[in-house]
C-alpha cells in the first residue's frame, strides 16, 4: 500500500498484549516489534526512530 507524502502524521502507540502479535516497521522493516506507532491518518506503522523522521 502506497503511504501519500503529504499526511500530516498523528501517531498512536499500538502495544501487543500477547507474543502471538508483533508488528513490523513500514519504513525501515525491522522488526518484529511488540509495539509500533501507527498514524490515525494514513495507517503507517513505524518503529520510533522511524516516527520521528515520518
Amino acid at each position: 500500500m502506497a503511504v501519500p507524502n503529504y499526511c500530516h502524521h498523528s501517531f498512536n502507540l499500538l502495544k501487543s498484549e500477547s507474543t502471538l502479535i508483533q508488528w513490523i516497521c513500514s519504513m525501515c522493516h525491522s522488526g518484529p516489534h511488540w509495539y509500533i506507532f501507527e498514524c490515525k491518518y494514513c495507517k503507517l506503522k513505524t518503529c520510533r526512530p522511524c516516527t520521528n523522521k515520518a
